[in-house]
């Protein structure tokens, strides 16, 4: 793990992969480390250096005492890739992380070489808003325990038929939280600005290539927000992925670490 000091706010980050590969910045969504881009690393370091965020509030970088944006966030990745004389690089975001890479795109334009939206919104306007029973199944569980609420948000994050294949991913989860536990504050942060994203009426003004991906098992943010941001956005690809709930890399690492390297290679 290393660190990029922005002023007060300390971010973290780590690389992976090859020196001399093509860089490959990936920003996670709420509540979510670095750590948790699980088995799709394996399949991306191949072919991309990987520079994996904490974002601002999560993991080892510092929780601000107050609240921020995902436009402060957009500028904390922009910072990163100042601090590790990166000019330009590949943008993968997902959920939270895909609004931040709007607002990166947005206003650092110039770094971002080609990006990459998955299962994200364009906002509180401009987007399908997540219905009221499922913020309350988001938000409620942040009053238990870290592992308890890792638990029952992960019915939200995952399809079923992955869970059920696959539990033991929500243990690795759980184990993260134990060795770096979360901050409430942090998380809470996070949600109110992913609240107050409103990206819809700038989309158009982004202009390098485009893909957005979904999986049409989403519980949380609906597959019809990816359509609204490929219509919005000039040029770009819409991909859907069969069967895949939320947190689709995890769920289908080899299918989406294709999408994305011919995407950014092709």
């Amino acid at each position: 793990m290393q660190y990029a000091q922005r002023g007060r706010h300390r971010i973290a980050f780590s690389l992976r992969g090859g020196e001399g590969l093509p860089p490959l910045l990936m920003i996670r969504g709420l509540g979510r480390t670095s750590r948790h881009w699980g088995r799709i690393v394996h399949e991306l370091e191949r072919t991309f250096r990987l520079v994996l965020l904490d974002n601002r509030g999560v993991g080892r970088s510092g929780v601000p005492l107050v609240p921020f944006t995902t436009r402060d966030m957009a500028d904390d990745a922009a910072w990163v890739l100042d601090t590790l004389g990166v000019a330009r690089a590949c943008v993968l975001g997902i959920s939270l992380g895909g609004m931040i890479a709007q607002e990166l795109a947005l206003g650092h334009g110039d770094r971002v070489s080609r990006l990459i939206l998955g299962c994200t919104t364009p906002g509180r306007r401009s987007g399908k808003g997540v219905r009221p029973g499922r913020v309350l199944e988001l938000v409620a569980p942040m009053r238990l325990p870290p592992e308890r609420a890792i638990r029952e948000t992960a019915r939200l994050i995952l399809s079923e038929s992955f869970l059920a294949r696959e539990p033991e991913v929500v243990d690795e989860w759980v184990e993260i939280a134990r060795q770096v536990p979360p901050s409430r504050r942090g998380v809470l942060y996070q949600l109110l600005a992913a609240a107050r994203h409103e990206a819809g009426d700038r989309l158009a003004r982004i202009r390098m290539p485009t893909l957005v991906i979904t999986g049409d098992a989403d519980r949380l943010i609906d597959a019809e927000n990816s359509a609204r941001l490929a219509q919005a956005i000039p040029g770009a690809r819409l991909a859907v992925l069969p069967g895949a709930g939320h947190d689709f890399p995890t769920e289908q690492p080899e299918a989406t670490a294709q999408l994305i390297s011919e995407f950014c290679l092709g």
